[in-house]
């Protein structure tokens, strides 16, 4: 068994909840849905205007560069507020446990479970409820079958020590090592 102290940020929380959301069908939905609805509503009203003035109008210019912009832009914008709102979020929950929140969790790592000890809480993960690990180019990410994840900064002292764990109890990985936020 190995006892490993680790620190958390919230710049790691919140790469790990957005990668998370970023990747799940009702985001990718709601973007698609966005992005694509303004734009054929000013379409169709620049159709309207063509039929019943017989010419395009600057009017009519204008919203199609603004429907351009905004099905090539969106995405940009879309990504933004998310962040931001994971990040209110995770403030939020910050102030919300105050004295009770740490920075720093124990773990205890051996090949039937996975500890996790912090302010006297303890959390135990069987390695089988582990889904997967995912590789980032900056983080390691943890998914729990249950719902939850833990994101591992690969910049921490500790880095080496977990993916030497994570890989020899044969977790399912993947790399994602082009997504950035």
């Amino acid at each position: 068994m190995d006892i490993v102290k680790e620190k958390f940020t919230l710049e790691d929380n919140l790469i790990g909840l957005f990668y998370k959301a970023q990747h799940s069908k009702e985001y990718r939905a709601k973007l698609l849905k966005s992005r694509l609805t303004f734009p054929l509503i000013w379409s169709a009203l620049v159709i309207v205007l063509f039929i019943i003035n017989d010419t395009i109008s600057w009017f009519g210019i204008v919203l199609l560069i603004l429907s351009i912009l905004w099905f090539f832009f969106y995405p940009i914008r879309y990504k933004r507020l998310h962040i931001k709102h994971y990040r209110k979020y995770l403030e939020n929950k910050k102030k919300e446990l105050g004295d009770s929140y740490t920075e720093e969790d124990i773990f205890h790592l051996n090949y039937t479970d996975f500890k996790i000890y912090s302010d006297g809480v303890e959390l135990s993960i069987p390695i089988s409820r582990i889904e997967k690990l995912v590789e980032l180019n900056t983080h390691l990410i943890l998914f729990i079958k249950a719902g939850g994840l833990i994101a591992f900064n690969k910049t921490s002292d500790n880095y080496d020590r977990f993916d030497e764990y994570f890989k020899s109890t044969n977790i399912p990985t993947e790399q994602d090592l082009n997504w950035s936020m």
